[in-house]
């Protein structure tokens, strides 16, 4: 199961960065491609960690 939390967590960190990049393409905004990716990996770590968290049973 965690496999597939993964997967969409990845595909929709995808297509964020797509319509972003798409945005700003459009618009003339030079993007730093460093800075996006690292910021897109560590938000997909975040989230992906949210996902899987496990519950505490009390």
């Amino acid at each position: 199961m965690r496999i597939f939390k993964g997967l969409i967590v990845a595909l929709v960190i995808l297509a964020i960065l797509v319509v972003v990049n798409y945005i700003c393409n459009s618009k003339g905004i030079e993007i730093n491609a460093v800075a996006e990716g690292t910021i897109a990996a560590v938000g997909a770590m975040l989230i992906y960690g949210g996902l899987t968290k496990e519950k505490k049973k009390d």
